[in-house]
């Protein structure tokens, strides 16, 4: 995608970390953002720096920027997402899917109790998994349109623990996308990013899950 002035980005996790800079760099490109996070507060930080972009972006378009409380666990609370988008920004089509919210753990899983593998699991593969599903229909009908979802160099080593189970599942389904999308002649694509250690809320977050968290 050559240009981003114009276009329509959802963005996951918006309220902190990565999120946060994603709507910043994007609505500084001139690119409306619409993101949900489960804290409106983080939001509101959000959205004003994002705003701030847009209003320096100088592009006629106006980005816009719209939030929404949603845990992306829970596909009726995405479905809701996906009706405000529309509604919000006045389209039946989405540009970019960035499915980047995601919640650390560990944990064994035989010693552990399974709640923290489903905890997991269910925001960092889950999540993705139905935003993919949830936001596909408004992709097709796009232009052209691309998904990057988040995974994280834990999702390319090896681990017994949620996080990484979680996130090499995230890779597998990206490339499996990318590969689909190809075979069916859509003008959309995928592609999936693996960071490694970034000082975002999501350390802070796991520091106040219990001692064992350290």
């Amino acid at each position: 995608m050559e240009r981003l002035d114009g276009r329509l980005a959802v963005v996951t996790g918006g309220g902190t970390g990565m999120g946060r800079e994603l709507a910043r760099q994007l609505t500084a490109a001139g690119a409306s953002v619409a993101l949900c996070d489960g804290s409106a507060d983080n939001m509101a930080g959000t959205r004003a720096l994002a705003e701030a972009e847009a209003a320096c972006s100088g592009f006629a378009s106006g980005p816009r920027v719209s939030t929404f409380v949603a845990d992306v666990a829970d596909e009726a609370q995405l479905v809701a997402f996906r009706e405000h988008v529309t509604a919000a920004h006045a389209t039946d089509h989405l540009h970019l899917l960035f499915n980047n919210a995601g919640i650390g753990g560990g944990g064994s899983f035989v010693l552990d109790d399974r709640s923290e593998w489903e905890k997991v699991y269910g925001v960092c593969w889950g999540g993705v998994y139905l935003g993919c599903r949830t936001f596909l229909p408004l992709l097709l009908a796009a232009d052209e349109g691309h998904v990057v979802n988040t995974a994280s160099i834990a999702g390319v080593t090896p681990g017994a623990n949620p996080y990484n189970v979680s996130k090499w599942g995230v890779v597998c389904l990206t490339e499996g996308m990318y590969l689909d999308f190809a075979e069916m002649g859509a003008n959309l694509s995928a592609s999936v990013v693996c960071p490694g250690l970034i000082n975002t809320k999501i350390l802070e977050a796991e520091r106040t899950r219990g001692d064992r968290y350290g």
